[in-house]
């Protein structure tokens, strides 16, 4: 019988409603088109306290067509201890605007920094996420350009049968991410209504299975909020773990 914990209830309704009030009143007003994004990632672990992460992803603006997108990721982790982790990486993305058939509109090359912390909330995980990009941003009209962002994102994860990371454990899932570009003047856009430095908001839920030991897919639904303009994506995701540490390690 599948039970509903109180710590859950506590999580999901914090995580929507940050989400909610990171978008201006009128963020739900946008109409476009479902896109995608599909993507697989692995982490390859080869001591106890190192592993490298990697990461695939196809964006597309409408479901299974008009590509958007390109982004692979390579990092390394360093694990402090079973409940933080740091992070080094590259991120290298290609965009191409909206109607096909034109020549692609960017691409960036990024550095950044990760700190991850996770810990027990119930039977759940809650996990929080702080990063600061360098992000190398190439366009046809300006040449390449250097920016920062910051991003926070919070998540919680609650299993439906099962334990997290058994395997026939299904799941679900919901997180909020905001990004802060620092280079804008007055990026604390909370403070003043605006959202000058308001890079995007993803406020995202979905559902999950434990496929084995080291591997699960994902299925979510994502509402990306943009000063510009609003996104729904659904948001197919894959993960296969390797582990090469020695026996005895």
């Amino acid at each position: 019988m599948i039970t509903v914990r109180t710590g859950c209830l506590t999580i999901l309704p914090v995580i929507a409603l940050f989400g909610l009030l990171c978008a201006p009143a009128n963020a739900f007003e946008a109409e476009h088109k479902l896109g995608n994004w599909i993507g697989a990632t692995s982490a390859l672990r080869y001591s106890d306290k190192w592993s490298l992460f990697l990461q695939g992803e196809l964006r597309t603006w409408e479901t299974a067509n008009n590509l958007n997108e390109l982004l692979w990721r390579v990092a390394g982790l360093y694990d402090v201890d079973k409940n933080n982790k740091l992070a080094f990486g590259y991120v290298r993305v290609d965009t191409w605007p909206f109607d096909s058939g034109y020549p692609r509109k960017f691409y960036e090359n990024r550095l950044y920094q990760e700190y991850l912390h996770k810990n027990s909330f119930g039977a759940g995980k809650l996990k929080n996420r702080f990063r600061l990009e360098q992000r190398w941003i190439t366009t046809p009209e300006f040449g390449t350009e250097l920016s920062h962002r910051i991003r926070w994102k919070i998540a919680y994860t609650q299993p439906i049968n099962g334990k997290l990371g058994q395997p026939g454990n299904w799941y679900w899932t919901a997180l909020n991410e905001i990004f802060v570009d620092l280079d804008a003047n007055g990026y604390w856009f909370f403070l003043d209504g605006g959202e000058k430095g308001l890079n995007q908001n993803r406020l995202l839920g979905g559902f999950g299975r434990q496929l084995g030991p080291t591997s699960k897919l994902q299925l979510s639904l994502l509402w990306q909020h943009r000063p510009e303009a609003d996104f729904w994506r659904l948001v197919l995701g894959y993960s296969y773990n390797f582990d090469f540490r020695p026996e005895g390690d």
